[in-house]
This record gives C-alpha cells, structure tokens and sequence, in this order.
C-alpha cells in the first residue's frame, strides 16, 4: 500500500501557484517597471520649447490695395462723374430729373470698406454719363440737320400740288417715297 501512495498525483490548484509566485512578478509590479524615466522621459516644458521670434508684414499688398488703391480710383471716378453731370447740365435741360438722379446715387457717402464693386459700379455710371452726353450732341446735330434741310426745302409738297394739283398728290409713285420716309 505505501507504493500506491507514492503514485497518487499531486493535486496543485490555482491558489497553490499563486502562493509560489513572488509578488514581483505581478502585472501591476512590471507595469510600473516600465513607467519608469528611462522608457518615458519627462518633457522638459521650459527648456525644450524653441523661442520663436515676432513675425510682422512690412508691406500687405492686399491691405494698401483695399485700402489705398481703392479708395483713389473711387476719388477720381466721382471727380470724372461730376464733371459729367455739369457738362450734361449745361447742354441740355430737359434731362435734369435723371442727371439729378444719378448724381444722388454716385456722390452718396460711399461706406467705410469700399470694394472693387464700388469701384465698378462708378465705372458704369460714369460711361452711362458719357454716352448720355454723346447721344444728346448726336441727336442735336440730327435735328438741326433735319430743320434746316425742312427750312431749305420748304413744304415741297404743298408747292408742287398747288402747281400741278391732285396729279402729283395721288400719284403713286410719290406716296411709295412718303410711305418709306
């Protein structure tokens, strides 16, 4: 019987294996092993932060164009607009109501950040203003030319059928030029 006491196996449970293990070698215990500062330094705030230098624009051209360009070509454009409106004031009266129209929407306040639309829009006018200007000349020299030339001729048509009576006035060769004209 002693030798079938010798051949029983040895029963080792969980609890056995831990009491053998030495608490060194717990996950927590290795964890902290590696927390050490080799494996992770300490930043150094103060020391390893470069010092950056102050950066500053000695010229935007973006900025002196918003600002200065801007500003000029609006100056000049509402000169060249006033100028326009005088001219087309003194040439002809009976525009005044739109001339004065127009001159309340150009020389308005213009806002504090003008834009290149301002700009723009004042372009538009001012080449309205020119071309209002060149078709007025352009209808006053049509009119005169077309008094004189009725002054000239007189009333053609009254003379000649007085002279040749309703022959030339039902004469269809003459209502076909009238009817064009």
């Amino acid at each position: 019987m002693a030798s079938q006491t010798n051949l029983k196996p040895k029963k080792n449970t969980f609890f056995d294996n831990l009491e053998k293990i030495k608490p060194d070698f717990y996950l927590t215990d290795q964890l902290e092993k590696y927390r050490d500062d080799e494996f992770y330094p300490k930043k150094k705030q103060d020391e390893e932060k470069p010092k950056r230098k102050r950066e500053f624009n000695l010229f935007n051209y973006q900025q002196y164009y918003e600002n200065e360009l801007i500003n000029r070509q609006i100056k000049e454009l509402t000169q060249l607009i006033k100028q326009e409106i005088e001219i087309v004031k003194k040439s002809n009266s009976s525009l005044l109501q739109q001339v004065a129209d127009i001159e309340k929407i150009t020389l308005e306040p213009i806002l504090k950040k003008p834009g290149v639309y301002h700009v723009r829009f004042l372009e538009i006018v001012l080449n309205i203003l020119r071309q209002l200007r060149a078709k007025i000349s352009e209808s006053k020299t049509w009119l005169s030319a077309l008094m004189s030339k009725k002054k000239r001729r007189g009333s053609l048509f009254a003379i000649r059928s007085k002279k040749m009576g309703t022959q030339y006035s039902l004469s269809q060769e003459l209502q076909l030029t009238r009817a064009v004209q």
